[in-house]
């Protein structure tokens, strides 16, 4: 039976492989780390984010760098192939916009490799495991999706959601008064 400290480790892992996969920039949680941390939840542990009292190493810094500008890419790219935005308003290639696509997926992966002790996203405090906060909204909003602290946009539309929030208790507003 693993530890505490040791299952921690492997959320970390889990947390990198996420953020290093082809679809990092989408705002959906990777099933493998949300189910992860489901388990933790059901042993008891409180997963939550962090505050801007956290810091990351440089070492991990330098990998959270190159991440956020490839999930920037990935970002930009894929909004001018979905949307079709162009800023002079002529004929777009989107050969060359399919390639940054495939370049920062490249570089995603080549950062896995290339960063083998990946990044201590999550770290333990009692009870508590808590995620980093990163120094870039963008970057931080990616991993929140990624681990399921955000709830994505799918999930809001399903059945099992909206009866779930259909069935909640609302505390009564004091301002509607």
């Amino acid at each position: 039976m693993a530890t505490i400290n040791q299952k921690v480790d492997h959320l970390n892992k889990l947390t990198m492989i996420a953020m290093t996969s082809e679809d990092a920039y989408m705002h959906t949680a990777n099933k493998e780390v949300s189910e992860f941390i489901n388990s933790l939840k059901s042993e008891g542990y409180n997963v939550c984010e962090g505050d801007e009292l956290d810091q990351y190493t440089d070492y991990e810094m330098r990998v959270i760098d190159r991440l956020t500008a490839l999930i920037s890419q990935s970002i930009s790219a894929d909004e001018v192939i979905r949307y079709g935005m162009a800023d002079d308003g002529e004929e777009l290639e989107l050969d060359q916009f399919y390639s940054y696509m495939s370049n920062s997926e490249i570089g995603l992966m080549e950062c896995r490799v290339n960063y083998p002790e990946g990044v201590r996203f999550f770290y333990l405090d009692g009870d508590d495991i808590i995620l980093k906060t990163a120094p870039y909204f963008l970057f931080q909003d990616c991993i929140m999706y990624k681990v399921g602290l955000y709830v994505s946009e799918s999930v809001l539309k399903t059945k099992e959601y909206l009866e779930v929030t259909d069935n909640a208790v609302w505390a009564k507003n004091p301002l509607d008064d």
